[in-house]
């Protein structure tokens, strides 16, 4: 899945979403390995480490993941080029 994209798919998806719903910034807990490689992907599309919310978002010290947060964007024709199935 990797090759084909489909993680980005599913943020600008998540992003479509939520711009329908009027939502500012997706929140998240990125969990990889210890590898730092989820986050560094998370922060090649648009994430930010967000250090303040670490413990809110139940992750102390980092041992569930590094807490990230990015504003919810989509790109102008993303509705009408995405072959997703809307409800």
């Amino acid at each position: 899945y990797r090759s084909r994209n489909v993680g980005a798919l599913a943020l600008e998806v998540i992003s479509a979403i939520q711009s329908v719903q009027v939502v500012d910034f997706t929140v998240l807990v990125a969990d990889d390995n210890g590898s730092g490689g989820l986050v560094k992907w998370y922060e090649e599309h648009g994430y930010s480490k967000a250090p303040l919310m670490q413990n809110m978002l139940g992750s102390p010290n980092k041992e569930n993941g590094v807490a990230m947060i990015a504003p919810v964007l989509i790109e102008e024709g993303f509705f009408s080029r995405c072959t997703i199935k809307w409800w």
